[in-house]
């Protein structure tokens, strides 16, 4: 005898449609990571985790730096809160709790990917895991050198070479040109920039940054007779420090003498009073004539 089909009893139908109701209303919904995108080493950051739960009860907040987990929430035990040893991570529990966990002293080795996951209590004890990115940056521990050459003055069509170098730090300082406060981003007919480059130490861990800029000088580049060439290193909002040259056009002129060897100051004088005295003996020799001429005409 072939069997048919036989619907599914009331009661099943009606457990059936329970579950799905609780799956759908009260969910996990909106877990929210908030990491800071970058820290600097040796700070204090704060890390969180947003979440609605809609009515269930939360069964635990854990924390991992990648697959590692460093702190965890659970209501229900006592204390509530627990750290666990990672390297380098430092939780201070005295800041922590259900939302937000704070780190002390972060080092650049703990740049990576840090994750929150949440879970629900009973009956469904649903979980969702949320994952956000933090570099810690180790800043340099001196201000950028900046050199050219030549170092004071140039002349219109001469060449100017210049060279910025940021010391070490983790990651790698960016290097800006300006020239009078006009960013150079691209090499063009007057200005040639070459690629930023990046030097590691391996015995240290850090890189240092050098960048090559190489300007033909054009009287547009002089406000007042001055060029100034500047270098800016920074990494990201965190470090910023830049260092200026001055350069000077030279545009003296070397004028060739068109009239002659001019006289010394001492000759000057000289031909003054000689022609001074040759003034003089005319003058009394005019005199002496004038005289004689009086005395015939008188007799």
């Amino acid at each position: 005898m072939a069997t048919g089909w036989r619907p599914w009893p009331p009661l099943i139908l009606f457990y059936g449609l329970i579950v799905i109701l609780i799956e759908v209303c009260w969910a996990l919904k909106e877990v929210r990571i908030t990491v800071p995108p970058v820290a600097r080493s040796g700070d204090t950051v704060t890390l969180s985790c947003e979440y609605d739960l809609e009515e269930v009860a939360l069964y635990s907040i854990k924390w991992y730096r990648g697959d590692e987990e460093f702190y965890r929430y659970i209501p229900k035990e006592s204390p509530p809160f627990r750290a666990f040893p990672v390297n380098h991570v430092n939780v201070d529990l005295s800041k922590s709790g259900p939302t937000e966990v704070t780190l002390r002293g972060v080092r650049r080795e703990l740049t990576g990917d840090y994750k929150c996951e949440v879970s629900a209590d009973a009956p469904l004890f649903h979980t969702d895991i949320k994952t956000a990115y933090m570099i810690v940056a180790e800043l340099p521990n001196d201000n950028p050198i900046l050199r050219t050459e030549p170092t004071s003055k140039v002349e219109i069509g001469q060449k100017v070479k210049a060279e910025c170098y940021s010391p070490g730090s983790d990651p790698p300082a960016n290097i800006s040109w300006y020239i009078n406060d006009d960013r150079i981003l691209t090499s063009d007919l007057n200005i040639r920039l070459w690629p930023l480059q990046i030097e590691s130490d391996p015995a240290i861990g850090l890189k240092s940054s050098k960048s090559k800029l190489e300007i033909e000088a054009i009287r547009s580049f002089f406000m007042s007779g001055f060029m100034r060439i500047r270098c800016e290193a920074s990494i990201f909002s965190l470090w910023q420090r830049h260092v200026d040259v001055t350069i000077k056009e030279d545009n003296q002129l070397q004028l060739a003498p068109i009239m002659g060897p001019s006289q010394s100051h001492t000759d000057q004088v000289i031909e003054i009073i000689r022609n001074d005295a040759r003034l003089n003996r005319i003058f009394v020799c005019n005199i002496i004539v004038n005289t004689l001429c009086v005395i015939l005409f008188l007799r």
